[in-house]
């Protein structure tokens, strides 16, 4: 029994020997084992969504402005979309009619006036017909975008007529200077000037014959308006191509239809004035102006006898610091067409004894009026002809000779 319990002893000894040494560091049994370092797992967190900056654009840059300054139109003018005389019209004003100007074109030679008919309620007038309270140079440059659907203004007419050979081309002579303009009213721009004397090719005629078309430069395929009252030619002009207000070619009657050229009436081509149902009590216009201000005014219309409209009727006051101070006025009647005009002043219902009277044709009729005090002037065609007399006409009523 004694050796059992000898290798007992033995196998006991050697496993408590194993043990010890399982544990044992390489410093020596008294030094504190160094456990390794412990492994953290860190979970990822999904990345947060910074919002993004909304940015609100600034508003786009507004047009330089100044303040509105009055003005007077000194005659009719056209107002167009744009500054230019091709530009489409969006209606008439006429002489002495009151407009607020906020701004001028680059060249100054066109005003951007409030006008409430436009689609953007802008429209722009020629600034040679306008008197200006202000001082045009405090005026802003604006520029304007073309209307919805509005074409840009061709460089060209829409057609021109076809050039007549040399030896059938139609001329005029000048007799004085003259403006020549884009179109047939002294609303259209100025494309410059005609010396008297001067022999133009005549290409075209306004339905009245108060305008004609001309070769602008000479010898050239441009073309040009000039007033009639300040040529003179031979025969007719209801040989010439017929053109609308706008300066638009009229087209000639065809086999299927009436002409839309006006109907001829008489010996060249004149038919009696459309009635416009003035009388004293009712004037076509009432116009004013002064020595400080608009000092010439422009009235342009027509008449006929002893059918159609056979009298206008035209109200003018001048206006004075002081009332009843009297100043000087002179009247100037340009005429074209086949008959004369005769011109009455009234004041009060009574004719004017000092009034000299006017003709077709005279310039610088002086007269004294008293401030204030409208006066009416009666345009009458001369109807003691029995065959139609039409006479279409420009009154100019001036401060200045």
């Amino acid at each position: 029994m004694r050796p059992i319990h000898t290798l007992s002893l033995l196998v006991f000894f050697f496993l408590i020997s194993a043990c010890s040494a399982s544990i044992e560091q390489p410093g020596g049994p008294d030094e504190t084992p160094t456990l390794p370092p412990l492994a953290f797992s860190t979970a990822t967190l999904p990345p947060t969504q910074t919002p993004q900056v909304t940015y609100t654009p600034a508003p786009p840059t507004a047009q330089p402005t100044s303040a509105p300054i009055n003005g007077l139109t000194s005659t009719q003018v056209n107002v167009r979309s744009a500054a230019d005389a091709a530009s489409e019209s969006l209606g008439l004003l006429q002489a002495a009619s009151q407009v607020q100007i906020i701004g001028k074109d680059s060249s100054g030679n066109w005003l951007a006036i409030t006008f409430p008919q436009s689609p953007n309620g802008i429209g722009w007038v020629t600034a040679q017909f306008v008197e200006i309270s202000g001082d045009i140079e405090n005026l802003s440059v604006i520029q304007v975008a073309p209307l919805p659907g509005q074409a840009q203004p061709a460089s060209q007419p829409e057609s021109q007529p076809t050039a007549a050979p040399e030896s059938q081309k139609r001329t005029a002579t000048t007799t004085s200077q003259i403006n020549v303009r884009s179109g047939p009213s002294s609303a259209f721009e100025s494309l410059g000037l005609i010396d008297a004397n001067t022999t133009v090719v005549l290409t075209g005629r306004n339905l009245i014959n108060t305008w004609v078309q001309i070769e602008y430069p000479a010898d050239s395929e441009e073309r040009a308006w000039v007033a009639v009252a300040f040529i003179t030619y031979e025969g007719f002009l209801d040989s010439l191509p017929v053109f609308d207000n706008e300066g638009k070619p009229v087209q000639p009657a065809s086999s299927s239809g009436p002409a839309s050229s006006l109907p001829t009436t008489a010996p060249g081509g004149y038919q009696p004035a459309v009635e416009d149902l003035d009388s004293a009590e009712s004037p076509a216009v009432r116009l004013s102006f002064s020595p400080s201000g608009t000092r010439r005014i422009i009235y342009a219309s027509d008449i006929s006898a002893p059918t159609g409209d056979n009298a206008d009727w035209i109200e003018f006051t001048v206006i004075t610091p002081q009332a009843n101070q009297s100043v000087i006025i002179y009247f100037k009647l340009e005429c074209t067409g086949n008959g004369a005009i005769s011109v009455e002043l009234r004041q009060n219902g009574l004719l004017v004894s000092d009034f000299p009277g006017l003709l077709c044709g005279q310039y610088g009729v002086a007269f004294k009026a008293l401030g204030g005090q409208p006066y009416l002037l009666q345009l009458k065609a001369d109807g003691s002809a029995s065959d139609l007399r039409y006479v279409a006409y420009y009154l100019y009523i001036s401060t200045t000779p």
